[in-house]
């Protein structure tokens, strides 16, 4: 009876293993997959750890510094937050390609990432370029992000805040 009974539990704790596996292979990607792009980059980045060049301006003051990152998937946030592979956005962008160049532009305004572009050279990606808003009752955010591989990216950040007024951010980092 005691061995029908771990048979059991095995059978069960086996069963959540797998139903989560499924789970997993079961989520669709409709559009390039930017979060998984972003956190595979941020690995690698954290890996090699290199030191990069990097200036930060708030209303046009701005501060320059060599620096290492700590963790790369918190500096790459707003990219990886970029990613449009929802099932609820299943149909909400609208794909145009060319040999070096694939936009996903937002069908639906009301959706944060209003467009994607990526440009390759060669069949190869070569950068990385995303428009994102959001603008309701509270506050008005506009970002522009650019990455371009193993070379730099930037993040231009339009911000106005009820009560707390309007601030321009411009962040640009250089791999060393």
């Amino acid at each position: 009876m005691l061995n029908l009974l771990r048979a059991i539990i095995i059978v069960f704790l086996l069963s959540g293993c797998f139903s989560k596996e499924t789970e997993k292979s079961r989520q669709q990607i409709y559009y390039f997959d930017l979060k998984d792009y972003f956190s595979k980059t941020a690995l690698q980045l954290n890996k090699i750890n290199p030191t990069i060049n990097k200036s930060v301006s708030k209303n046009n003051i701005e501060e320059t510094q060599n620096l290492t990152i700590k963790n790369w998937n918190q500096e790459l946030a707003l990219f990886i937050e970029s990613d449009i592979n929802k099932a609820a956005w299943k149909d909400s962008y609208i794909k145009d390609s060319t040999a070096t160049k694939t936009t996903y532009t937002a069908n639906d305004e009301d959706l944060r990432t209003q467009k994607i572009e990526l440009f390759f050279e060669n069949g190869i990606l070569a950068k990385i370029k995303i428009n994102s808003k959001v603008d309701n009752l509270l506050y008005q955010t506009k970002e522009d992000l650019e990455f371009i591989p193993d070379s730099a990216y930037s993040i231009k950040k339009y911000q106005k805040v009820i009560l707390l007024g309007e601030n321009n951010y411009l962040i640009k980092a250089k791999l060393n």
